[in-house]
């Protein structure tokens, strides 16, 4: 064996040098001059062969012994032990040890066991710490021979424990491990004791030294341990402490697989796990410490999947790993230890780059360094010229050859176990700022004034990452590194620090801030801020942020990022440096399926407890995914169902994650004001959690959220205080009048202004809004605010109210003493206002002891420290003096008691009067005005005991009243008739006997109380708050309508979320079962073969009861307001009132814009042009909805109409019988649908007729989607044609942009349809069709549509002939005349009988004078078309509606479609049958005649059976699509080419209502018969509406001669202006002399076509990586597959023009000029819009500028396709069928969707436990078939994945693929490429299927092409792109050469 072995290996080293020449440093050889060491090698030499001829195993262990003691005395011996095959021997040795174990404890069994730890102790001491032979051994050796070796002693239970513990040993370089297992397994009862004898051998588990030797040993252990409960338990064991105790071994570990094997188990387990299974729990910790260090996308799908239990429930234990998975945040990055490091080389770099240079890397430290250690440095030969190091505290230290010094930098420090971006910029000259500058984290840190290294060497530069000479005890981590050409700004670090560790690309892409994290931007923003004007605009910080180049690709030195590299980037590592490669839960999240799959994670919540681990794991995906980042505003929509279930852990997840610091308040900043928006302002949802904290907010209306969350009642009233809290700090921090003081003031106004808001909570809400106002008003900076924006003395009158309460009494009167206190002028402005005068009138009845104090400190000499003694107003005393006169007139009954202060307000009044008269000079100077005086001497009046009875005042006021008027009296201020006037008062018996003049006090009253204009100054204000009502209530609607909407639109959330579920999902159980209808998106000739699911009609109606429910409960708990006030805005009259004095500024006008409902849907920047109420035509279904036509787009939207008003209302809320549309009901969803098109999609449309009014236009659009829809008249469908005429003329567009396949009239895609317009059209058609360049479907197609006939309405659907007679035949005899149906007559007219009976009739009708007809019923009408198309929707409800009318119940069975031969036999021999034709789909789609939905049809009355599928004529052998080809290609044959002149006529022609023909229908089934607008009986409108529906309709006349024939000489399948063709003639293709002049470097990829008029131009044979753009020659997509670039550029004349990163393309493919897919190494497959000629819009916008073709164009993704879950390997796409079809490595292909983005089917290549990679995909334009190939099958699928045929390909590997192309082909071709260089032409029918069997498909090879035929020199090695080109074959070769195929005419 060992010389069997030895023999190849002996070989390699007689041809190779004495030692490898491994470039690496620390394991080369000493100087062998010295004599010992050449004895030593010598002994070495020999002990390597003895043992090579030793038998004994004792022998063996002796000699073994003794080598590994002279390794160990001699090192340099391991280079002579590498050369003597050492490595190899040992292997042998240890692989012959096996057949020498005897029993357990035997000598034998010894000797072997010693024998086994000698090989693996002298393996381990050879590879310790030289590199050479470690690199060797990987290489030559190989860790599987090892395996192989060590199987058998595995194997044996004797050594097995021995041989693991060795490898163990092996793995740690610590042989003190060997008897690990062994004495393991003896403690294993005892865990305890086990664990504590396993603290024994932990010193020996330091660091894994030999992964490779660690794969072996779980390789091994992976056999046994699942049964082997001992051995489980210790690598449990031994699981926990590595993955505890290094990133090293935890990095390792990862890198080993072990996880899906660990978690494998532990799913296995868990049912049966107790909550005291300490196994269990050992592997539940394992496994978050692997999934905190990454996981691959497939076993964090698996974890993912096992989270939902199969019930919908969460698993908690599965959660809460996910849970600590989700904090992972490690990048890809390099693992070095010790003395290890990254090096390259630039043989081109001589000196250092001229404008100075950058160093970048993201470095994390495990541990520091002992002493100091190099990081990155620069060398020219041995020496290093610049050098960055670290210290062993973390500090940073510089060294230059040119300075000749070490500079330690203590400022800049990096700290263990977190990442770190360090930036190096050494200028080269900058004399005026530090040349060389440190970074950390983006932050100066560093900086040094030294000269920049200036001079040349001859040897080349060495760039190192790392330390590969000093020996220091370190362990670190490299994300990326840089070295750039170019010193970089002081700002830019930051912005690249910003983009994080996982960043690792070029800095090419124009949109480096879609990189950003919302922190990151948050952060960047504030820095930008703060910097202000000191940052200037050509900084390169803002050159980035705009989207300008900063980096240049040339100017990267060299890139180090941890993927393979390009030659660029040649990587050397050294010494113990390795990849891992990582992956954190959001990105595996990302790849696969976004942020939806964790929103579906958070609404399968069901407790408190799974809703915060949800929430916890969403957060953690988002906070650091820039890609899942875009999900975040769905989170609200989830969360509004889980609402009730938000505790406060929830809480605090939701607001950790927005930005809030709950340990510092002060710190926190709103770092994503998205979810902000969606989350925090939504008052809704956390309407019971407090959140007063002051965040940074700018432009986000917060404060009119918050006042419209106070007005609801979404709040419980104890919580308010908390809101308006919430609202003073969110106001404080923008306090600007239009976010903060108008809204407020105006709430409040309007809220205390309203008469009808008679609830003292509503009142409270904005006395507590007020109370938070004035508060504000205190803060000086508020105030002037305040005061600036609005006129301070009328807002206090207008808050008080003509009737305030007390509390808003008390509030304003602190509002006016602050304004008072700020601006003297602000009481004469008050004064102005009549505010004393207002006071007097509107205080004295709300007059408590609050309103006093709040009143007294506006007075004159109130003492304090807020007033001197000469602040206040002195005209506040007058207020104080009428309460008080009308207090004491209460007191003496002549005022109403609820008019005035009560007798303890008199007594607080006179008291405090009192005492600031006697305290104050301020105030006593107050009575020098005679008016205030004059008030004082009415209120004593009253009192005078002269006019009034005695004691009818209390006595105690009296007294005091007394006491205060002889104050006053006495004092020297008031005028001396006014100080008689009291005296005489008081002292009466001071007066003259007899002197009883009476004293009128009327006057006085008037004139004090100025009671004109104090009326006339409340009237406005009155006015004003009215004003300011009206604009608040309108406000308040408009702001209810858009909650309302937005309600309806996430009101579905949950179940749009698991309609989106497939069987590709993740949660696959929870996928409902998918229901198809035929899709409306049309393929060549306007067919319709395409299914779409039909979940989502089917959640629609499920959810129409919960959703008004919803509403319901919605509207009654929201309103504050009455509904009758809302329903109109114009509930309240607006008063005509202009204000004085900047009053107007309140009185805002609300705009009431009547389509706010519909804004949301339109695409960002558009503008509403015209909108229109429509009713969509689909097929059998109408929808109510509007047709909106933007300036950049146009939309239709379902369930919602314009009323009278033109207000957007629900259409279940439009008129009933607002269009006449017979056969069903007009669905008037309100679940709106809505679909849009950019204006240049906008291909062309055409008027059409419905129900014979002219009052509907079809729209046709580019994406191969139709839109017919019906105006209320004919005149509004007018103003909508020139609309549309207009955008055609504008975007009319050359017809490349076309599909080569649609026949859609020319004159129908450019304006609507005149008769000059459409004779021509009808005249090419005719020629094309006689010239065979259209097929005859094409041609019956294109009249159909001529004549106004389309799928999109089934009353006008196309009309096809019957062309056979023979539905029983086995075998369809095409050369016999029987077996086609007459197409010279009618259908009514193909038996004698039926034609006498036709004639009968119409004699009959004519004797009795009534207009004449033939046929009681029509060839084509809505009942045929759902008759025939029952088995799809939306026909078949359809048709049993139409059942119903008929008067036949759901009992008559046998009308259903079930049997074609008796369903021909009913149309054309059966005297009371019909006279029907044919549908379309009966030439193109198989499914219309398979019940593929499983509906249920009931029993057929006649023959008892089950109604299923379509009972099928015999020669079609019980196969649909061999039914929908046999019959297609009868329709093309010969007889019917001849015939079909005859047909047309009857139906299009001269004999449309020809008498003799026996071919008139009813009269009313033709154009123009009558006017439905002239019959003015709604009954009999409805009646003959019905009549014409039910009926049906014939098609326009478009011939009025006999129409002529076709040319029939040569191949009916081939025009007549080409003689041959591929199907035709195979055998004559021969492959061209020369190859194209364009000669490849590479393998050709792709052969890329031009076309220009519909023409093919230029061929263009494109490489691996690139694809051109259709018809721009100068453009292409170019890729790097197999390089650490993931990029994808645009270029354009050979320049990059675009550069998108971090999409890593494998493939790609254009559907069109327009639109690009690709498919990614992230699983995922983009669609992208090519922009022609202009800037990339920041969305799907529609390119305009098609005629600057000089511009280059630019790329925006529009959908992101998720399903795959493994790499896509290929892509195709065909936009004639909307499709693209995508194949991985996880051995499927799936079919997409192009136009809406979304799965449609999959194919499947193998069985569930082998796939095969789909690696090669192609779609036949013409017919729709799917070809999907792998190494093992080609497979051909109908365009809904039917499979038609497979064919094994094991035989001939298959390289390439492509389909021949025509309108039809009675033949059809697929040719495939080999690697051998030849071409097979292969053709799939059925003819081999055996008699009474059901049809089986199968590949028939029509030719093969072998690679020699052909004239050539060269070897062309495999054909690597195929590609017809007409009836010429494209073929490229892995030689790059390209030859054409072709037929020699």
């Amino acid at each position: 064996m060992f010389r069997s072995l030895l023999a190849p290996w002996q070989s390699h080293e007689d041809l190779a040098p004495p030692s490898p020449a491994i470039n690496i440093i620390g394991g080369g050889a000493p100087d062998t001059s010295n004599s010992g060491e050449r004895v030593a090698k010598q002994t070495m030499r020999d002990m390597v062969e003895d043992l090579k001829v030793t038998e004994a195993v004792v022998a063996k262990t002796t000699l073994l012994q003794r080598i590994v003691t002279l390794v160990r005395e001699v090192p340099a011996t391991k280079d002579a032990f590498r050369d003597s095959d050492g490595f190899l021997l040992l292997v042998h040795v240890l692989s012959t040890l096996s057949t020498t174990i005897g029993r357990r404890g035997s000598q034998s069994t010894r000797d072997a066991v010693a024998c086994i730890k000698s090989v693996f102790t002298l393996a381990s001491e050879a590879l310790k710490g030289h590199a050479v032979n470690l690199e060797f051994f990987e290489e030559f050796i190989g860790y599987s021979s090892l395996s192989d070796a060590a199987d058998l002693l595995v194997s044996n239970a004797v050594t097995a424990d021995v041989t693991l513990g060795c490898l163990l040993a092996l793995s740690f370089g610590d042989f003190s491990l060997v008897e690990f297992f062994s004495s393991l397994r003896t403690k294993v009862p005892e865990i305890e004791v086990m664990h504590s004898h396993f603290l024994e051998f932990a010193p020996g588990l330091a660091s894994i030294r030999l992964p490779g030797a660690f794969s072996i040993l779980w390789s091994f252990i992976l056999r046994t341990m699942n049964t082997d409960h001992a051995l489980r338990l210790i690598v449990y064991g031994l699981l926990e402490h590595l993955t505890h105790s290094t990133h090293r071994n935890l990095a390792v570990l990862s890198m080993q697989n072990i996880l899906p094997h660990l978690f494998k188990s532990w799913k296995t387990n868990m049912s049966s796990a107790k909550d005291d299974d300490k196994e269990h729990r050992i592997l539940a910790k394992i496994l978050r410490r692997l999934f905190e260090m990454g996981a691959s996308t497939q076993d964090s799908r698996d974890l993912l999947q096992c989270t939902a239990k199969q019930d919908g429930t969460v698993d908690a234990d599965m959660l809460e790993l996910l849970r600590s998975s989700a904090k992972s945040r490690w990048p890809q990055h390099f693992s070095l230890d010790g003395c290890s490091a990254l090096v390259m080389s630039s043989t081109e770099m001589k000196t250092f780059p001229a404008h100075g240079f950058t160093f970048m890397a993201w470095i994390w430290f495990e541990r520091m360094p002992s002493e100091p250690h190099k990081l990155f440095s620069i060398s020219f030969g041995s020496n290093d010229a610049v050098a960055l190091s670290v210290g062993s505290n973390g500090a940073l230290a510089f060294r230059s050859r040119v300075v000749q010094k070490v500079e330690v930098l203590p400022k800049s420090k990096l700290v263990a176990s977190r990442w770190t971006h360090v930036t190096l910029v050494h200028h080269n000259h900058r004399s005026s700022h530090p040349s060389v500058c440190l970074f950390i984290d983006g932050v100066p840190s560093d900086s040094l004034q030294w000269a920049y290294p200036k001079f040349d060497e001859t040897s080349p530069a060495t760039f190192m990452v790392g330390d590969d000479v000093t020996a220091v005890e370190s362990s670190w981590c490299v994300a990326s590194a840089y070295l750039l050409s170019v010193a970089l700004d002081d700002d830019l670090p930051r912005f690249i620090h910003h983009l994080g560790p996982r960043y690792s690309e070029s800095f090419q892409d124009q949109t480096l801030i879609r990189f950003l994290t919302y922190e990151a931007s948050t952060s960047l923003n504030m820095h930008i801020t703060t910097q202000g004007a000191s940052l200037p605009e050509n900084s390169q910080l803002k050159k980035a942020i705009r989207g300008d180049s900063i980096i240049s690709d040339s100017s990267i030195i060299f890139r180090v990022v941890p993927q393979p590299h390009n030659k660029k980037d040649q990587i050397v590592t050294r010494g113990d440096a390795f990849t891992v490669c990582c992956q954190s839960l959001d990105l595996a999240v990302w790849r696969i399926g976004g942020a939806a799959s964790l929103l579906r994670l958070v609404a399968l919540a069901q407790t408190p407890h799974e809703l915060s681990r949800a929430l916890s794991v969403f957060s953690d995906c988002l906070r650091n995914s820039w890609q899942n980042s875009d999900d975040m505003e769905r989170l609200r929509d989830t969360l509004r169902a889980r609402s009730h279930l938000i505790n406060m852990t929830s809480f605090e997840t939701l607001f950790e994650f927005l930005g809030l610091n709950f340990r510092s308040p002060d710190l926190s900043t709103v770092v994503n004001t998205i979810a902000y928006k969606a989350v925090a302002l939504d008052f809704e949802l956390c309407r019971y959690r407090q959140f007063t904290i002051k965040m940074r907010l700018s432009k986000l209306g917060i404060v009119r959220k918050l006042l419209f969350a106070i007005q609801s009642v979404w709040y419980p009233q104890e919580s308010i205080p908390l809101v308006v809290n919430t609202l003073v700090l969110v106001a404080q921090s923008s306090f600007t009048a239009e976010e903060a003081i108008k809204p407020i003031v105006s709430y409040i106004a309007a809220t205390l202004a309203e008469e009808t808001c008679l609830q003292s909570s509503t009142r409270d809400k904005a006395e507590q809004v007020l109370e938070g106002l004035v508060s504000m008003m205190r803060i000086p900076s508020l105030y002037s605010k305040l005061a600036g924006t609005l006129p301070m003395p009328r807002i206090c009158l207008l808050l008080l109210g003509d009737h305030p309460s007390v509390h808003t009494a008390c509030q304003v009167l602190g509002m006016l003493g602050l304004s008072l206190k700020a601006s003297v002028s602000s009481g004469k402005n008050f004064e102005l206002a009549s505010g004393w005068g207002i006071l007097k009138t509107v205080l004295p009845p709300v007059w408590d002891r609050s309103v006093h104090d709040a009143a007294l400190d506006i007075l004159p000499g109130r003492s304090g420290d807020r007033f001197s003694d000469d602040s206040g107003s002195p005209q506040m005393v007058s207020v104080f003096l009428f309460a008080l006169y009308q207090g004491l007139s209460i007191e003496n009954n002549n005022a109403e008691p609820d008019e005035a202060p009560s007798k303890d307000a008199i007594i607080w009044i006179l008291d405090d009067l009192t005492t600031l008269h006697e305290s104050s000079s301020s105030f006593r100077r107050v009575f020098r005005s005679q008016s205030t005086a004059q008030l004082l001497v009415d209120g004593l009046n009253i009192f005078s005991p002269v006019r009034q009875p005695p004691r009818v005042l209390d006595a105690k006021i009296s007294v005091k009243l007394t006491h205060f008027g002889l104050l006053v009296a006495m004092g020297k201020h008031i005028s001396t008739s006014q100080k008689q006037q009291i005296l005489d008062i008081v002292r009466p018996d001071a007066q003259p006997k007899g002197r009883t003049e009476p004293v009128d006090t009327s006057g006085s009253r008037l004139g004090l109380a100025q009671a004109d204009t104090v009326c006339k100054a409340s009237a406005r204000l009155e006015e004003w708050r009215q004003t300011i009502l009206v604009s608040e209530r309108k406000r308040f609607r408009q702001t209810l309508l858009d909650l309302q909407e937005k309600r309806r639109r996430v009101a579905s959330f949950e179940e749009n979320v698991s309609v989106s579920t497939t069987e590709r999902d993740i949660w696959s159980h929870s996928a409902r079962k998918r229901v198809w209808k035929l899709d409306e998106t049309e393929g060549p000739h306007r067919v319709r073969t395409k299914m779409e699911s039909l979940l989502e009609i089917f959640v629609q109606d499920s959810r129409s009861t919960g959703h008004e429910e919803a509403s319901s409960a919605f509207d009654s708990e929201l309103l504050s307001l009455s509904q009758s006030e809302l329903a109109s805005p114009n509930t309240v009259v607006v008063p005509s009132y202009t204000g004085e004095d900047g009053d107007h500024q309140l009185a805002e006008e609300v705009t009431e814009d009547k389509l706010r409902r519909v804004r949301h849907q339109l695409e960002p920047g558009d503008v509403i042009e015209a909108v229109s109420t429509v009713c969509r035509i689909s097929v059998v279904d109408s929808f109510l909805g509007m047709l909106i036509f933007g300036r950049t787009h146009l939309y239709m939207l379902e369930g919602l109409v314009e009323n009278s008003e033109g207000e957007v209302i629900d259409a279940g809320d439009a008129p009933e019988g607002l269009f006449l549309i017979s056969g069903s009901a007009v669905d008037v969803r309100n679940s709106q649908r809505a679909q849009r098109w950019s204006l240049e999609q906008v291909s062309g449309f055409s008027d059409r007729m419905f129900l014979f009014q002219d009052v509907g236009f079809e729209i046709f659009f580019k994406d191969s989607r139709t839109l017919l829809v019906i105006f209320l008249d004919k005149s509004r469908r007018q103003v909508a044609s020139q609309m549309l005429l207009s955008i055609a003329l504008k975007m009319r567009t050359s017809d490349p942009s076309l599909t080569p396949r649609s026949i859609t009239p020319k004159s129908l895609l450019r304006s609507r349809s005149s008769t000059s317009a459409v004779e021509k059209e009808l005249q090419l058609a005719q020629q094309q069709w006689q010239n065979r360049e259209l097929s005859n479907f094409g041609y019956l197609s294109i009249l159909n549509q001529l004549s106004g006939r389309t799928p999109n309405d089934a009353t006008q659907y196309p009309v096809f002939p019957w062309v056979l007679n023979d539905y029983v035949s086995e075998v369809l005899d095409l050369s016999s005349t029987d077996v086609f149906r007459d197409l010279t007559k009618p259908m009514g007219a193909l038996t004698a009988e039926r034609r006498e009976a036709a004639e009968t009739r119409y004699t009959n009708l004519s004797s009795v004078d009534e207009e004449p007809f033939h046929y009681g019923t029509h060839f084509s009408s809505s009942m045929i078309v759902c008759h025939f198309n029952i088995r799809m929707q939306p026909f078949t409800n359809m048709f049993k509606t139409l059942q119903l009318e008929s008067g036949c119940g759901a009992t008559c069975n046998d009308l259903y479609f079930s049997d074609i031969r008796r369903t021909y036999s009913s149309a054309s021999h059966d005297i009371r049958g019909d006279v029907r034709e044919l549908i379309p789909e009966f030439f193109t789609c198989s499914e219309f005649l398979e019940n593929s939905s499983n509906l249920d049809f009931g029993i057929s009355q006649t023959t008892g059976e089950r109604i299923h599928d379509v009972k099928l004529p015999a020669w079609a052998k019980g196969d649909p699509l061999l039914f929908i080809v046999m019959h297609r290609r009868v329709l093309e044959g010969h007889y019917v080419s001849k015939n079909l002149p005859a047909w047309i006529d009857l139906i299009w022609g001269c004999k449309q209502r020809d008498v003799d023909s026996v071919n008139v229908f009813h009269p009313l089934s033709y154009e123009g018969a009558i006017d439905l607008d002239k019959i003015t009986n709604d009954l009999e409108r409805q009646a003959t509406v019905g009549i014409i529906h039910n009926f049906g309709q014939t098609p326009k006349k478009l011939f009025t001669s006999p129409h002529p024939p076709r040319n029939l000489e040569g191949f009916l399948s081939l025009p007549v202006t080409i003689p041959r063709g591929v199907p035709e003639d195979a055998l004559a293709l021969a492959r061209d002399s020369k190859p194209f002049k364009v000669v490849l470097d590479s393998a050709v990829s792709n052969i890329s076509v031009d076309l220009f008029d519909g023409k093919y131009s230029g061929i263009r044979p494109l490489p691996l990586g690139a694809i051109g753009l259709p018809s721009i020659s100068h453009e292409q997509i170019e890729w790097d597959q197999n390089a650490s670039d993931r990029s994808l550029r645009l270029v354009s004349h050979g320049k990059v023009t675009q550069v998108i990163e971090q999409v890593a393309l494998t493939c790609a493919a254009f559907a069109d000029q327009d639109t690009l897919a690709t498919g990614s190494g992230d699983n995922i497959v983009r669609v992208w819009r090519v922009n022609q000629g202009q800037v990339a819009p920041s969305g799907f916008v529609g390119a305009s500028g098609r005629s600057r073709r000089h511009a280059s164009s630019t790329l925006s993704m529009t959908h992101l396709l998720r399903g795959h879950t493994e790499r896509v390997a290929c892509i195709a796409t065909s936009r004639t069928w909307s499709v693209i079809v995508s194949g991985s490595e996880d051995g499927s292909a799936i079919v997409w969707d192009l136009n809406r983005g979304s799965y449609r089917h999959s194919i499947w290549h193998g069985n569930e436990s082998l796939r095969a990679e789909v690696y090669l995909s192609a779609i036949n334009e013409s017919t729709g078939y799917i070809a999907t190939c792998s190494v093992s099958h080609l497979m051909l699928h109908t365009i809904n994945a039917r499979p038609i045929a497979r064919l094994d390909t094991a035989r001939a590997l298959i390289t390439s693929l492509a389909f021949h192309e025509r309108e039809y082909s009675h033949l059809d071709i697929l040719a495939t490429g080999h690697d051998d260089g030849s071409i097979t032409l292969w053709t799939w029918n059925a003819d081999g299927t055996p008699a009474g069997m059901q049809a089986q498909w199968e590949f028939v090879e029509v030719r093969r092409m072998n690679s020699g035929e052909g004239v050539s020199d060269v070897a062309l090695g495999s054909v690597t792109a195929l590609k017809f080109i007409g009836e010429r074959l494209c073929a490229g070769y892995a030689s790059g050469l390209t030859y054409m195929w072709t037929i020699p005419t």
